[in-house]
């Protein structure tokens, strides 16, 4: 059973940023189902890195395309985006100190973040890109 759920609800407007959008939601969900079978400790170091290598290049995409579009709110964006980049790191570095408490924490954390900053932030730049013409 999968944790979180791409919606149609949920698409920002601009095609490449929803399919980076559904590969997180694909991450969380590996992660979630790894939980579910008690595999989370082998799978959350790989998954962690890999995730957040993911969320900077996607981030930089957003960014790139917000700036060449002049976006306004690009420096608010870019501060929730190092925020959040910055939490994703502080469970890599505790993973990596050996905190075995993480799984559930890190499960809720990815998908709540996913959901709200999509949501609540990057549905504001979909309209603004669209104008522009990027789909």
């Amino acid at each position: 059973m999968s944790l979180v759920v791409w919606t149609d609800k949920l698409s920002v407007g601009v095609k490449s940023f929803d399919d980076q959008h559904t590969v997180l939601f694909e991450v969380i969900n590996d992660l979630h189902a790894a939980m579910m079978k008690g595999q989370a400790r082998a799978v959350i170091g790989p998954l962690l890195h890999s995730l957040v290598a993911y969320t900077r290049d996607h981030f930089a995409a957003e960014e790139e395309m917000m700036e060449a579009a002049k976006y306004p709110a690009l420096p608010t964006h870019r501060i929730n985006h190092r925020d959040l980049t910055q939490q994703v790191e502080e469970f890599v570095r505790r993973y990596d100190r050996g905190d075995i408490t993480l799984g559930v924490e890190l499960s809720s954390f990815l998908s709540d973040w996913l959901a709200n900053h999509i949501l609540n932030t990057d549905q504001k730049y979909g309209p603004w890109l669209n104008e522009l013409g990027v789909r």
